[in-house]
C-alpha cells in the first residue's frame, strides 16, 4: 500500500506569503513608472495653458523677433492698462494674429489677444493714409488727389461768411479736416466777431510754389490776415487771433511748426500752418506742447500694444490710444475692441495708431 505523503503547511504558508510580497512589488513599481510618465507629460501642458490663458502678446514686437517667456509675462503683467471694452458681440475677425509668411520673411504667428478684442486685416499701405500720417523730407506724402477726399474750400456748404479765401477757384481741403476748419472758424468769429482771416492755401503738390511738406495731405491749411492795403500777413498769436491757438486742438488742429522746435520739425516757425490731426490728438499735444513728430515718437516707444495704452480725456470724451507695428509683408491684423467707436490712423512710418473712444 502507497505511503501518503504529508502536506507540509508551513512551506506553503511561506510559498503564498512571497507570492503575496512578488505581486505587491511589482503593483509598486509598475504605478510609479506610470507616475514618472505621467509628470513628465504635464509639463508641456502646462506652457501651452499659460501662453493660451495669458493676457500678453508675447510673440512680435515692432522688429519681428520673438520674446522670451519671461518677457511675455512681464508684458501680461501690463495689460491691465489696455482699453476694458464691455462687448455682447461676436468677433468678425479671428482673435488670433496670423502669421505673415512669404519664400523670404517668416513672421511669428500664435499671438493671442486678450478676450475683448478683435484682429482686424490692414494693408500695409495703409500706413501712408489717415490723419495722423507725419510728412516730412523723410517721409514724403504718398496719397494720389483721389485718395484726398479733397472739397473745394469757398464752395463747401457750411462755409461761414466770417473768413475768405485766397483763391477760391482752386483752393481744396480735405472734406473732414475741412468741415472741422468750418466750426472753427465759426466758434472764433462768435467769441470775437473778427473776420479778418483768410484762408491762403490749403492742399497743393508737393514742391509746388508756397507749399510746405504738409501741404499734399490736404490736411494743412496756412492762415493770413488780411490787411486795409489789399495785402496779407500771417496770423500770429496775438489779440484777436490769440483765441485761434488756444481752441484749435478742440477742432482737431495743431500749429505745424512752432517756433522753437526747428530742431525737431525741421522748419522755422513764424507762419502759421495749422495741421488737423483729430481732437484727441490735438488736445494731448496741445496740453503737453508736442510737435507731430515727438506725439508719434512717444506713442511708438511708451504707448505699443501689450505695453501701454495712453489715456486722455477732454470735456466731452475719454479715448484710449496705442501703437501696433505694420508687419514687414502682407498685411496687419491690427487689434482693435470688439464693440464701440475706434479710428485706426497710418503714421507715415511703418505702425498704426488705434484711438479708441471709452465714453
Amino acid at each position: 500500500m502507497a505511503r501518503r505523503r504529508r502536506v507540509r503547511w508551513d512551506r506553503l504558508a511561506v510559498a503564498v506569503i512571497a507570492l503575496i510580497i512578488l505581486i505587491f512589488l511589482f503593483g509598486s513599481c509598475v504605478s510609479s513608472c506610470l507616475k514618472d510618465d505621467d509628470e513628465g507629460g504635464k509639463a508641456p501642458a502646462a506652457s501651452s495653458q499659460a501662453d493660451s490663458t495669458g493676457t500678453g502678446i508675447s510673440g512680435t514686437g515692432a522688429s519681428g523677433s520673438s520674446t522670451s517667456t519671461s518677457a511675455s509675462a512681464s508684458a501680461s503683467a501690463s495689460m491691465v492698462n489696455l482699453p476694458q471694452v464691455v462687448t455682447d458681440a461676436d468677433p468678425t475677425q479671428s482673435v488670433q494674429i496670423a502669421s505673415q509668411t512669404t519664400a523670404e520673411t517668416t513672421e511669428p504667428s500664435g499671438d493671442i489677444l486678450p478676450d475683448n478684442y478683435q484682429a482686424v486685416s490692414m494693408p500695409n499701405d495703409a500706413v501712408h493714409k489717415g490723419s495722423l500720417i507725419l510728412v516730412d523730407k523723410n517721409h514724403p506724402c504718398t496719397l494720389t488727389k483721389d485718395e484726398l477726399e479733397l472739397e473745394q474750400v469757398y464752395f463747401s456748404a457750411d462755409k461761414p461768411d466770417t473768413y475768405e479765401v485766397s483763391y477760391p477757384g482752386h483752393t481744396a481741403l480735405n472734406k473732414t479736416a475741412l468741415a472741422k476748419f468750418n466750426r472753427l472758424m465759426k466758434a472764433y468769429y462768435n467769441a470775437t466777431s473778427n473776420t479778418e482771416i483768410m484762408f491762403n492755401y490749403g492742399w497743393l503738390k508737393e514742391g509746388q510754389e508756397k507749399s510746405n511738406p504738409e501741404s499734399s495731405t490736404a490736411l494743412d491749411v496756412q492762415l493770413h490776415v488780411k490787411r486795409n492795403d489789399g495785402g496779407y500777413e500771417y496770423v500770429t498769436n496775438t489779440s484777436p487771433y490769440a483765441w485761434i491757438f488756444e481752441h484749435m486742438a478742440s477742432y482737431g488742429f495743431t500749429l505745424r511748426y512752432p517756433d522753437g522746435k526747428t530742431d525737431v520739425t525741421g522748419y522755422k516757425g513764424g507762419y502759421t500752418a495749422i495741421r488737423y490731426v483729430g481732437v484727441p490728438h490735438a488736445a494731448y499735444m496741445y496740453d503737453n506742447d508736442l510737435t507731430l513728430e515727438e506725439y508719434l515718437e512717444l506713442l511708438k516707444k511708451d504707448y505699443a500694444f501689450g505695453t501701454g495704452v495712453l489715456e486722455y480725456s477732454t470735456t466731452e470724451l475719454s479715448y484710449q490710444i496705442y501703437y501696433f507695428p505694420a508687419s514687414r509683408v502682407g498685411t496687419t491684423q491690427v487689434p482693435v475692441p470688439k464693440s464701440g467707436s475706434y479710428e485706426i490712423s497710418g503714421d507715415n512710418d511703418g505702425g498704426f495708431i488705434v484711438t479708441v473712444i471709452v465714453g
